[in-house]
């Protein structure tokens, strides 16, 4: 007999629990990312008010202005990754420049250094995280992308618990001192590195990615967004509404510690999250591909409203924790069926851009949601700034209910179509 393996074979071997391979890899990927993204926000609200000698009102301008610089760049690596055809290469060097992002934190004598750290940091991420969605929605079935995404999210939320659980000991172990904690962020290359390492040998870039690379102009033409739809243009006005009132998680560790939380607690309190996080992804991924999407996200939206009401009343560090706990479920509900819709309403020939397009909406939500609670914190009070958050959240929760499924399925031959 022939020891040649048929291709049935070789397309069986890269089914792995009933998913491609590089949806796998890609979500180990992501948890050795955040494991190591995690130090950085749980050791801000310490390093930038206590060390740096900063204010809660500038640690939310920093938030909110790397935020907003991530998300426009997610924007610009979702056209320039459907006109190149490739994803994997941005990807990469998106990894790549976060492994050299990390150690300029431990380096940080100023804000000067740390904004910019700050920046490439954000930046990095804008730069990867627009291709790695599309290249999950490559490799998806479409019966699947929900379980797909909620994949990746449960790994990332993952990484970021085992992360902040490290950065727990570490302090425990060496306690809180400025230099422990510079120590933390230099180790924090050492995941990232393994992450860059996992995408140059384990991912292979599928085939049949549309290119408009044979274009002339400007790749992405009128009639490409006249597919998204009214629909789709809905869905990205009620994402906005509610990014107005996701704050950063930096702020959730500031509220413990207003309230008495030591700063070697601080990234237990992430832990935490991540803890609801990760099973809340994977179970929502895998039902949202039998039920109406907009169902997990009314809910996500609710977990939301209902953790900024007990942060905003919290007199006692397990009251924080509380609400920690049900932002944690709310991330875990909304972050992989935001991904799931984005790809059910895109053409493939721009299915990276409008994943662009809905992070460039979440950038200037979040910015302005970050200013806000920044702002408000400092002229008021914590109490002032969740309870107008759980306001904007409200609002959101009511949109969603009109949000509708797509109404096209788009095939490849209608990619095909659209390129001419």
């Amino acid at each position: 007999m022939s020891g040649r393996k048929s291709p049935t074979d070789s397309k069986n071997a890269n089914i792995i629990c009933g998913l491609p391979r590089a949806i796998w890899v890609v979500g180990v990927v992501s948890f050795f990312s955040n494991m190591a993204s995690v130090v950085v926000t749980a050791f801000s609200p310490e390093f930038i008010i206590n060390i740096l000698g900063a204010s809660p009102a500038a640690m939310g301008y920093i938030r909110g202005l790397s935020e907003a610089l991530s998300y426009l760049v997610k924007m610009v690596s979702g056209v320039f990754s459907d006109w190149l055809g490739k994803r994997k290469i941005l990807i990469l060097i998106g990894y790549l420049c976060a492994a050299f992002a990390k150690p300029m934190f431990a380096l940080c004598q100023g804000l000067g250094l740390y904004i910019s750290a700050q920046l490439l940091e954000r930046v990095t991420n804008g730069l990867r995280d627009t291709p790695r969605d599309a290249l999950i929605a490559d490799c998806a079935p479409r019966e699947l992308k929900g379980k797909s995404y909620g994949v990746r999210q449960s790994f990332a939320f993952l990484g970021s618990m085992v992360g902040s659980i490290i950065g727990f000991f570490l302090l425990w172990r060496f306690g809180s001192s400025a230099f422990t904690i510079r120590m933390v962020y230099m180790l924090a290359t050492i995941p990232i590195a393994v992450a860059v390492l996992l995408i140059y040998f384990g991912i292979k870039e599928p085939k049949g990615i549309a290119s408009l690379k044979d274009r002339k102009g400007f790749p992405i033409k009128n009639d490409d967004i006249k597919q998204l739809g009214h629909k789709f243009w809905y869905y990205m006005f009620v994402c906005f509404i509610f990014m107005c009132s996701r704050y950063s998680e930096s702020f959730l560790i500031y509220r413990a510690q207003n309230l008495g939380l030591e700063v070697q607690y601080a990234p237990l309190v992430l832990a935490l999250m991540y803890l609801f996080n990760s099973p809340t992804s994977k179970i929502v991924g895998n039902w949202s591909d039998k039920h109406e999407r907009k169902l997990f996200l009314a809910f996500g939206f609710s977990m939301m409203l209902v953790s900024c009401i007990v942060l905003a009343l919290a007199n006692e560090i397990w009251h924080v924790m509380i609400g920690v706990a049900i932002y944690g479920i709310h991330y875990g509900a909304t972050q992989g069926t935001f991904c799931a819709i984005v790809s059910d309403y895109s053409p493939p020939q721009i299915k990276a851009t409008s994943i662009g397009i809905f992070n460039m909406v979440c950038c200037v939500g979040m910015c302005i949601s970050n200013v806000i609670t920044g702002e408000l914190w400092k002229r008021y009070d914590a109490e002032v700034a969740f309870i107008v958050n759980s306001a904007i959240t409200f609002v959101a929760v009511i949109c969603v209910v009109f949000i509708n499924n797509p109404g096209v399925k788009y095939t490849e031959s209608e990619a095909k179509c659209a390129k001419k």
